[in-house]
């Protein structure tokens, strides 16, 4: 196996190290109470989140590193989404059932969301068909898209329902983002959308507490004094933390008044603790992995890479800010984790992946611009030489 050895994008790394170590952080604050009330330590979730992060870390070293060929080597694009999409079948006979969703395996220590991983390999499975298929056939729906259509639903049906309407969102924004891009023509991607959103709907009426999460989010929009517990607690943590917030660990609302503090509302107790001035700076770095994601996919050494660049960008980029936008009631609430800063296994291990293959497609970029330094290099010696000849 080939090992690559060239430097990282230092933006990137200083980026994802910083939103590690906050997340470590807040994880401890947000949590300490719930651990001691649930568990008797107040460092349960901090250990274990720890952990967590350490698997994440070497993740990224680990997929930084591997030979880019490595994923579109024979058949493993198809496997790791047939793998995938096993793993998600199996969680209506082996899932464990929490708020009435099957969505994780129960291994004992932790649980396992096979959905984070589902992402990822149909993100290289999508960059895989979109760099090797020619034009023309992408732009024949029988040929381009209906076959991509197929396998995508492969791995949404599933996870629609499990149920976990914000990652199909989530999975067909990421997937739609990559396709935009690709030649497919926007009148199928237009046509396939609009043959989903029935069943958007359907899932909607049918099922109670998410059609209850939309009707509390747009009765707090008209009548603040309503209903919508959770993202009313949520404001008002924002609100305590003002410009500069109140301090590490001394949130209020990690006091039992807002439920998930630790999970996907992290990023509520954060800026209560930390202020406007800390929700901004964890903004701005989500915004510096989508600079260095967009730089990285444009420089990418082939149309693969810049595909799959551009997914996995999508992949942290666009949960970060949906998470911020549920915690600040811009849209209903959906239950979807804060890259780096939530708590949990499988969204850190998926983040990790994600940023280790970014950082192995910019380590071969920074080979080639090496390359291209050392020809520039020659060719003045050459030059030189010839002319001190004469």
């Amino acid at each position: 196996m080939r090992i690559n050895t060239y430097k990282n994008d230092i933006f990137l790394v200083t980026a994802v190290v910083i939103l590690l170590t906050i997340g470590i952080i807040m994880v401890f604050s947000a949590s300490a109470v719930m651990a001691h009330e649930k568990h008797g330590s107040s460092i349960y979730y901090y250990l274990k989140q720890i952990l967590w992060g350490f698997l994440c870390i070497m993740a990224i070293f680990v997929f930084s590193r591997l030979k880019i060929s490595t994923y579109t080597r024979g058949k493993i694009p198809i496997l790791l989404l047939l793998l995938s999409v096993l793993l998600l079948i199996g969680l209506f006979f082996a899932g464990d059932v929490v708020n009435g969703a099957k969505r994780w395996y129960d291994m004992g220590i932790a649980s396992f969301q096979p959905s984070e991983f589902a992402k990822i390999a149909l993100i290289i499975y999508f960059a895989e068909v979109f760099s090797r298929k020619k034009s023309s056939a992408l732009r024949d729906w029988k040929k381009g898209l209906l076959p991509l259509a197929v396998i995508f639903m492969l791995v949404i049906v599933p996870i629609y329902f499990q149920p976990d309407l914000g990652t199909v969102v989530m999975i067909s924004l990421i997937i739609a983002t990559m396709t935009f891009l690709s030649n497919v023509r926007f009148k199928h991607i237009l046509g396939a959308f609009i043959f989903l959103l029935p069943a958007l709907l359907l899932k909607l009426q049918s099922s109670s507490y998410q059609t209850d999460r939309i009707k509390d989010w747009i009765e707090n929009l008209s009548n603040p004094l309503g209903s919508g517990y959770q993202i009313k607690q949520s404001m008002i943590g924002l609100g305590n933390g003002g410009l500069i917030g109140s301090g590490i660990g001394r949130s209020k609302q990690k006091f039992f008044f807002l439920p998930d503090s630790h999970t996907d509302f992290v990023f509520s107790i954060l800026g209560e603790e930390l202020g406007f001035i800390g929700t901004s700076i964890i903004l701005i770095l989500f915004l510096v992995i989508l600079w260095r994601g967009i730089r990285i996919a444009k420089r990418a050494g082939s149309t693969f890479t810049q595909y799959l660049a551009v997914g996995l960008t999508m992949n942290i980029v666009l949960y970060g800010f949906m998470n911020a936008a549920v915690t600040t009631m811009l849209i209903p609430t959906t239950g979807m984790p804060m890259p780096f800063l939530s708590y949990g296994g499988s969204s850190l291990l998926s983040v990790g992946i994600s940023i280790g293959i970014l950082m192995n497609i910019a380590r071969n970029q920074y080979q080639l611009d090496g390359r291209f330094e050392d020809l520039n290099r020659n060719r003045k010696e050459l030059y030189n030489t010839l002319i001190m000849s004469r």
